[in-house]
């Protein structure tokens, strides 16, 4: 005896809409991890997605619009999945929210910010819009950081100090590995920046104040 599918289910418009916006972010969120911003063009774009010229711009004014919802995608990720590994790993083991830094530091969709971060010098436009939204994640970043139980007791100026400094740390360790890797090197890296992380605890639980940033 046969059986009948039931019917499937129409999306409604908005439904399509946001599928198709999905596929543009993922093909432009793609394309700059392997091809560059350079090469991201529209028609790369749509090349990936599947997606029309005219599909793309009646979803996204302009190519630098794309970009920058692009570069949100990967921020939101990244932080939604940071939150969701820091919740299963040992709340005292700094060596292992370093360890899981790194590693976010190093994936491939984090390559999209480096290379958004390299135009941006000198892309005025480009500059313009990516930096609030970069500014809003850096600080969002701190702020997961304060959800580590053995950072939680620090002042929010050492925090932001040791999250930027770890955070630019792993951004260039990221890019020169690329060329010369040094794994040895890299390991004994992190065992410092734990070290570092440490101190800053030991010394500012303490109630030493930070040096004030000119």
């Amino acid at each position: 005896m046969s059986t009948q599918q039931p019917p499937s289910k129409r999306r409604t418009q908005r439904e399509r809409k946001e599928a198709t916006v999905a596929r543009l972010v993922d093909a432009t969120i793609a394309s700059i991890s392997q091809a560059g911003y350079a090469g991201t063009s529209v028609g790369e774009v749509c090349k990936r997605s599947g997606v029309s010229r005219g599909g793309l711009f009646r979803h996204f004014d302009s190519r630098l619009d794309l970009v920058v919802t692009a570069a949100e995608e990967v921020a939101r990720r990244h932080l939604t999945l940071v939150r969701r590994r820091l919740a299963d790993a040992p709340p005292g083991d700094l060596r292992a929210a370093l360890t899981l830094m790194r590693e976010r530091h190093r994936d491939e969709t984090n390559v999209v910010w480096f290379e958004l971060m390299v135009a941006a010098r000198t892309d005025d436009d480009l500059r313009v819009r990516l930096t609030p939204v970069a500014a809003r994640f850096f600080a969002q970043v701190t702020g997961v950081a304060r959800e580590v139980p053995v950072l939680a007791a620090l002042p929010d100026e050492a925090l932001h100090l040791l999250v930027s400094s770890v955070r630019n740390l792993f951004d260039g360790e990221a890019i020169s590995r690329t060329v010369v890797p040094e794994p040895e090197v890299e390991d004994a890296r992190l065992a410092l920046l734990a070290d570092y992380a440490d101190f800053l605890i030991a010394r500012y639980t303490r109630a030493s104040p930070l040096p004030q940033r000119g």
